[in-house]
């Protein structure tokens, strides 16, 4: 008898291991249903049914205009009631045209299959976007592009920055600091994909354009930053080695601002050498915050993004019609209402 009860032990001590589980798992179903009841279907009014669906086409990067850019998109659909879808191609193949063509080109496809009340479409630079606005156009969807600058063929609708500004903006903060004595240093964008000489460039143009405020004050050299993640740094070291006279610098974008600031820690230039950088994120701010960076012109990309989904908004809706949106910027720190 003791050896047939001993044998039914791992028996019964099985059978209150599964009845255990089982109870668990029934209690944890009760609890589900009771949230549920006890939310949704309690309160179907709290449930957010769009009325809108949008789908935007962007660079698949981390860099903080992008950041930020999405942040605008996500903050209008929200206010606008719209449900955002995002599709990103290779932020690598920027300046590839035809690489990227092939990647937007299906994206755009799939938003316009899966009935999208609108597109929004950052533009690959150099890319002609013409053909998605007219088949847009012929489904009766609204099309809106983004981009840096306005392109030369721009469509009858769009947002963008001005890089141009920027850079005026950039060299009347040195001027107004170094005075005739500035020589400028500029990382312009590793994108080519337009084949713009430096001069050409609109940033290059809007710096030469501040400057030109004091006879005397020069741009002595300029660097396209390269592909890699320290590429700004990169860019600024071979710069300043050709052109040790340099005594500010001037930065398209936040990849090279950070790196420009690493180059002038590491040489021991901080407060010899001005940094006037772009854009913002954690970085950026501690470097502004320690004075390697004097001040950053930021593109006011979340303005780009509430300012493409209003359009697409507006325009379903009957109350705006196709345009043209020119965003600006700010700048960082404001010290005495001025940076």
């Amino acid at each position: 008898m003791k050896r047939a009860s001993w044998r039914m032990l791992p028996i019964v001590v099985f059978g209150i291991i599964l009845a255990g589980t089982l109870a668990i798992n029934i209690s944890l179903v009760n609890r589900s249903r009771n949230a549920l009841t006890s939310t949704v279907l309690r309160n179907p009014v709290t449930v957010r049914t769009a009325s809108f669906h949008i789908v935007a086409i962007l660079p698949d990067t981390l860099d903080p205009f992008y950041v930020h850019l999405i942040e605008g998109l996500r903050e209008e659909s929200e206010k606008q009631n719209a449900a955002l879808q995002l599709f990103y191609y290779t932020s690598t193949a920027i300046g590839e045209v035809g690489s990227t063509s092939e990647e937007v080109s299906r994206w755009f496809e799939i938003a316009l299959r899966s009935k999208a009340d609108g597109i929004i479409l950052f533009q690959p630079t150099g890319m002609d976007v013409r053909r998605f606005a007219q088949k847009a156009e012929s489904k009766r969807v609204p099309f809106v592009p983004l981009a840096m600058d306005a392109p030369h063929a721009w469509t009858q609708s769009g947002v963008t920055g001005d890089s141009f500004s920027q850079g005026k903006e950039a060299g009347t903060l040195v001027l107004g600091l170094l005075g005739t004595v500035v020589r400028v240093g500029i990382i312009l964008s590793s994108d080519t994909s337009l084949g713009y000489a430096f001069d050409e460039e609109p940033f290059y143009r809007g710096v030469a354009e501040g400057l030109k405020a004091r006879s005397g004050a020069a741009i002595v050299a300029a660097v396209r930053e390269e592909e890699s993640i320290l590429g700004g740094e990169d860019a600024c070291a071979r710069m300043l080695i050709e052109h040790p006279d340099i005594n500010a610098i001037l930065c398209i974008d936040a990849k090279a601002t950070v790196g420009a600031a690493q180059v002038i820690i590491d040489r021991g230039k901080v407060g010899q050498i001005v940094i006037i950088g772009a854009d913002e994120n954690s970085e950026v701010n501690r470097l502004i915050e320690r004075g390697v960076v004097h001040a950053s012109i930021v593109r006011d990309a979340t303005t780009m993004g509430r300012a493409g989904i209003s359009l697409i908004i507006g325009q379903l809706l009957g109350i705006r019609a196709p345009e043209r949106i020119s965003v600006g910027y700010h700048v960082i720190p404001t010290r005495g209402g001025t940076p």
